[in-house]
């Protein structure tokens, strides 16, 4: 399954948060290409960071936790490819551009985009699931 993946999806098995982390991981697992706008490699240094920040992780497990995201796997395309489109949908639905991005790829692609963004979800039904739903049974 080739699947467009929401930033949260990678940040939610990088920090193994209850409750979204199991699926996450599976959905890392089974998907056979990830995709995602370059954009997710700055918002997961940021998700990293705000953890470390947090005490969710130590500051001295943060570095690591940058490399095991990079493992992932996920194709990183280039946001100016996609933001004239992602534009167009920010302004249409009025959601912001940084989340349109992973909708314009998934569009593009002719794929899913896997997110617990419920905003996203209920936007653009026909193109975004929860990662639970793109599981095999």
């Amino acid at each position: 399954m080739r699947v467009v993946i929401d930033t949260n999806v990678l940040a939610y098995a990088l920090l193994g948060t209850p409750g979204h982390a199991p699926e996450a991981l599976r959905l890392l697992r089974v998907a056979r290409a990830l995709l995602a706008p370059a954009l997710w490699e700055a918002e997961i240094g940021n998700v990293v960071w705000m953890a470390a920040r947090a005490g969710v992780i130590s500051r001295d497990e943060a570095p690591a936790r940058l490399r095991t995201a990079a493992r992932f796997g996920v194709e990183s395309v280039s946001c100016r490819s996609l933001w004239q489109g992602a534009l167009t949908r920010a302004l249409a639905a009025d959601v912001a551009v940084y989340d349109s991005l992973f909708v314009e790829l998934a569009c593009r692609e002719g794929v899913p985009l896997a997110t617990h963004d419920l905003r996203l979800l209920q936007t653009w039904p026909a193109h975004c699931r929860r990662p639970a739903d793109l599981l095999p049974a």
